[in-house]
This record gives structure tokens, sequence and C-alpha cells, in this order.
């Protein structure tokens, strides 16, 4: 997960934390829409994003909570326990690197990283709460709206993979005839543009449905 504003710009100590974690683990080259689990075999799992764009997806209900570009680091919440059963899905061909959060334990305390991985965690949890958690009970209107200008935002490729119906699902879980309904209205109003699905453009949204 990262940043405020475009909802795939990365935490600015991503880098660094890669550099220093980057040696110990191992890295190879993904293809598009592989599934890469935060635990497996009971055993947390960091990755480091170091090229390409990935979907953080939580695994209860498959809503689709975030996107985020490389450089990034997930799943260093899982630190001290298994906090976090989401997974991650490839959008784009990726260079990822693994290591177990047994190893970054070993490797924070080695190298004592706990400053740089305190920023980076407020980073993400700062971004949860403010990007991510609902605040009130938005009308579904207000729901479709920000899921529009928060996909505006994505990667390009990601944008133009995804049609705008699924995407405003997987992150809210509103019905399909409702969300449709509202986009064909938007659409009919010349506030979207929208191509065998995809959002292309943005014109203007109206505060109110």
């Amino acid at each position: 997960m990262s940043a405020s504003g475009s909802s795939h710009r990365g935490s600015p100590y991503a880098q660094e934390l890669i550099d220093h974690l980057q040696p110990y683990s191992v890295t190879r080259e993904t293809d598009r829409g592989e599934q890469l689990d935060f635990q497996v075999n009971h055993q947390g799992m960091c990755y480091l994003v170091i090229e390409g764009t990935i979907a953080i997806y939580r695994r209860s209900d498959n809503m689709l909570l975030s996107t985020a570009k490389g450089p990034a680091v997930l799943g260093v919440a899982n630190l001290t326990d298994i906090f976090f059963d989401d997974y991650l899905k490839t959008i784009t061909p990726c260079l990822i690197a693994t290591l177990t959060t047994e190893q970054l334990n070993e490797i924070i305390k080695d190298e004592a990283l706990w400053g740089l991985i305190s920023k980076h965690l407020m980073f993400m949890y700062n971004r949860l709460y403010n990007n991510i958690m609902p605040r009130g009970v938005p009308t579904a209107y207000e729901m479709i709206r920000q899921q529009l200008m928060l996909l505006m935002n994505e990667d390009e490729n990601f944008r133009r993979s995804i049609t705008v119906e699924r995407y405003i699902r997987e992150k809210t879980q509103l019905s399909r005839s409702g969300v449709m309904r509202i986009l064909a209205d938007l659409k009919t109003g010349g506030f979207i543009e929208m191509e065998d699905g995809r959002l292309i453009k943005i014109n203007k949204l109206p505060a109110r449905y």
C-alpha cells in the first residue's frame, strides 16, 4: 500500500528499505496476474516491489484495497505476528524480491533499521486511515465518485486493463446494476468518458447525484 493523493504513489522510505533488504532476499521476475500471499506455510512474507505495479486484495471478500507501484515494500506490518492475511496480484510484469518476516526481523536488528521501519509504517497507516478507511456513511454515488477519481490516478496500464464497473465493485462491494446505472448517467451527461468500459477521462464530476 502506498501514498495519499495518487493511489499508487509509494512510501518515500521504500527505496531506502529496498537498498538495505534486497541483498538478503530472493529476487525474481513475475508475470502479470501472479498472486503473492502474505502468509506461506504459516510464515509471514515481505515483498519488495522493485519494478512494476501490484494490487492489494483483502482475502475475506476479495475486495481491492489499493495498488502500489515500485519501489514499494509490503508485509512489514506482519513483523511480530500474522495480522494481515491479504494477498497481492501483479498488474504488470514485475521485479519482486521476497524474504520472510523472520529474516526481516533479524536484518532490522543487525542494521539498526527500526527508525526507518517506523517512518515507513507510520506513512502506510496514515494512508490507510485517510484514503482507504471509510468516513461516515457515504451514499453510493459518493463512493463511486471517489473511486472514479482514484481510478483516474492509477497506473495507466492498470486503468486500461480493468473496466470501471469492475474496479468500483471490487473496491466498494456495490451492486453491479447500481454502479452501471450511475456510470451510464455520468457518461450521458458528459461528466466522464469511457471506451469499452474503461475510463478514459474525467471532465467534471458533480458533487451530488
